[in-house]
């Protein structure tokens, strides 16, 4: 064999082997990569979409907790205020309750005080009438001014009573 022959021969097979892969093999390589190409551009771009997205919830996440904070804080204020409110409301009536019942109480020790110096003078009154009753009896000859003496041992039954 001729080494030009084999040549032409490789060559001619080679041409044929690139037409063939051209015409068959090739396309379909082609196509798998640009079909594949195509998915990758279209994941990244959906990626850069749901990273924008994903930002954008972060920020809504953020300014909502931010909100609920505020309001939490507001609401804690509020009870804190509404506490005071009613601490000073239960103060109050504690102390308009405390008044009352210390001006019952003492109401109530000036009837007994009053009761007690009436009680008393009536005891003062008894024991005086009946010291003067003794001393009377004691000092009273009994001659004509036994009438004079009963009359005012009746008057002083009277007081008595």
């Amino acid at each position: 064999m001729n080494l030009n022959a084999t040549i032409l021969g490789q060559a001619i097979s080679f041409v044929f082997f690139v037409w063939f892969c051209m015409k068959y093999i090739w396309p379909p390589i082609i196509l798998a990569i640009e079909t594949r190409q195509k998915q990758i551009k279209e994941s990244l771009a959906l990626s850069k979409k749901a990273q924008e997205k994903l930002l954008i919830i972060e920020n809504e996440i953020q300014k909502k907790i931010e909100d609920a904070k505020n309001k939490a804080s507001l609401i804690v204020n509020d009870a804190n205020k509404q506490k005071l409110l009613i601490l000073e409301q239960a103060r109050n009536e504690a102390l308009v309750e405390s008044k009352k019942v210390l001006l019952n109480t003492e109401s109530e020790i000036e009837v007994k005080i009053t009761n007690a110096r009436k009680n008393l003078h009536k005891e003062i009154v008894n024991l005086s009438i009946s010291m003067a009753e003794k001393i009377i009896k004691k000092n009273i000859r009994k001659d004509n001014k036994k009438n004079l003496l009963d009359e005012l041992i009746i008057s002083l039954s009277k007081v008595k009573n």
